[in-house]
This record gives C-alpha cells, structure tokens and sequence, in this order.
C-alpha cells in the first residue's frame, strides 16, 4: 500500500544536475569480513559541517504525515535507540533536501518500496512494517522526528544521505566518504553536495 503524501516543502541547497538513484542492496552475506573492511576504511579528514536546521512548511495534514513517516523510518531503521533514531532522522531529512531524492519526507521514505530490491529504506519492503512497535517506543519515535520536522539538528552525521551497518558492504560505499559513526552504523554523504 502507498503511503498518501502531503504537501510538505523544505528550503535547502541546490545541485545543477542530480544523480541516478540506484537501489540499495548491502552485501550482508560475510558480515565479519564486512565489518573487517569497514574498519579498515579511515574516516574522511575533510570538513563534515552539521546540517542546517530543517523547517518544515506544510499545513497540520502534512505535518502529522510528515511526522508519522519520519518517525517510522527513525523506529524501524534504528530500532527504539533513541540517538540512532535522531542519526536516520536526520539521513532522511538530507534526503528531502538533496535535488535526487522526493521534495517530501514521505515520498523520500517511501521511495522505491514498490520494488523488492528498489527501496530507499530497507523496511518499506522487507515485511517489517507489518510489526507493531510498542506505544511507547511509538511516542518516542514521533517526539523525535516532531522536534526534527521543527529544526533539531543531529550534528554528527552532518549532511549525510547514506548510511549501512558496519556487517554490511553496499556497492556504494567505497565512491562516498565515510564521515561518521554511531553504534553500527557508517554515515557517508554524497559527495559534492552540503
């Protein structure tokens, strides 16, 4: 089922020409070889700026869409870990900003769920929407991507737009600088673009 999308705008920079967007499949299957080459890739030195605080502008529809989809992301992409929640938030809203993904939370999170291999966020496809996260970890979930939506920055991860496990190798990680850690995930920014 596709999600319904609102109107939701953000202001944010701009590239002349966006990149393809290839699905995102990580190579998951020699996880400690994975994790033994992702150590051995040395962190970028360039500078790794915080993202700008994200406005969103939308009316109180799209901001409870908007908030829904980003806090469902944050929840099934990072588990109840509230710092690791904050980390794919932010991910998302790069996203939303970057000239080769949707202009909306929900149609960035969604993206490519249609196809088994095509989907942005791996739980979009994968079945895990069909769990039912405890009220609580719900609440928290949204909290978050609510403080998001209204210009909380997650400074770490900077203008980051990709992110995997450290268990895992996605053909894309070695054309990104590996800018960030957090738990068991590598951050990586599109190059060129912040």
């Amino acid at each position: 089922t596709r999600p319904i999308l609102g109107a939701e705008s953000a202001s944010g920079p701009k590239d002349s020409a966006p990149p393809a967007i290839e699905a995102l499949v990580p190579d998951t299957s020699k996880p400690d070889e994975a994790r033994k080459l992702n150590a051995e890739i040395p962190f970028s030195t360039a500078p790794n700026p915080a993202a700008r605080p994200f406005k969103f502008a939308g009316d109180a529809t799209a901001l409870e869409r908007a908030t829904n989809c980003l806090a469902a992301a944050m929840l099934n992409e990072a588990g109840d870990d509230p710092v690791g929640e904050r980390a794919v938030g932010q991910v998302v809203l790069n996203r939303v900003r970057h000239p080769a993904y949707p202009k909306t939370v929900c149609g960035t999170v969604f993206q490519g769920q249609e196809r088994s291999t095509g989907c942005q966020f791996t739980f979009t496809c994968d079945g895990a929407m069909a769990r039912i996260p405890s009220p609580a970890a719900w609440q928290r979930a949204r909290g978050l991507a609510s403080r998001m939506l209204a210009g909380d920055v997650y400074k770490e991860v900077g203008y980051s737009t990709h992110y995997h496990t450290n268990w895992g190798m996605p053909y894309w990680s070695s054309s990104l600088d590996k800018v960030a850690a957090g738990g068991t995930h590598l951050f990586f920014p599109w190059q060129g673009y912040c």
